[in-house]
């Protein structure tokens, strides 16, 4: 009887993946690197679920105006990066989340990083855009997985 109850338990299909769309909206005028902002955006974004164990595939689009809408969106208007007070890259960016037909409005996001003396600027970028995506998590997690608990960052 055991050994039917395991294959039972191994047999059983998994549950689906949500698909969390993130859609960058951000300006054409700023230069462009190798890296882009919407490529660090999409590359915390995809840490911050992993990290967190969110059950959803994270998708990135650009820009995506004419595209129909996703049923999980989170939509993140991008600011370019400032520097507030010597020292800080500040990331701003306005994000909404899009569940169903639900729409919630986050408001600008914003995210301080005080680089260090003699650090990567590749690295303080990719810290800038991830302590950022951790602000956004804190606000999506409770919304989309509230059996995960508070924030994880």
């Amino acid at each position: 009887m055991a050994t039917a109850a395991t294959r039972a338990e191994t047999t059983a299909t998994p549950e689906p993946v949500q698909e969390l769309y993130i859609v960058v909206v951000d300006n054409l005028q700023t230069p462009r690197g190798a890296i882009t902002d919407f490529d660090r955006i999409d590359m915390a974004f995809q840490k911050v679920a992993k990290q967190r164990k969110w059950p959803v595939k994270v998708i990135a689009e650009r820009f995506a105006a004419n595209t129909a809408p996703h049923p999980l969106e989170l939509r993140v208007y991008n600011q370019p990066l400032r520097q507030e007070s010597p020292g800080d890259l500040t990331f701003r960016g306005w994000m909404t989340l899009t569940v169903g037909e639900t729409k919630h409005d986050f408001g600008v996001l914003k995210h301080q990083y005080y680089r260090r003396a003699g650090e990567a600027t590749d690295d303080v970028l990719d810290k800038v855009f991830l302590g950022a995506a951790n602000v956004a998590a804190d606000k999506i997690q409770p919304i989309l997985f509230p059996q995960l608990g508070g924030s994880k960052s």
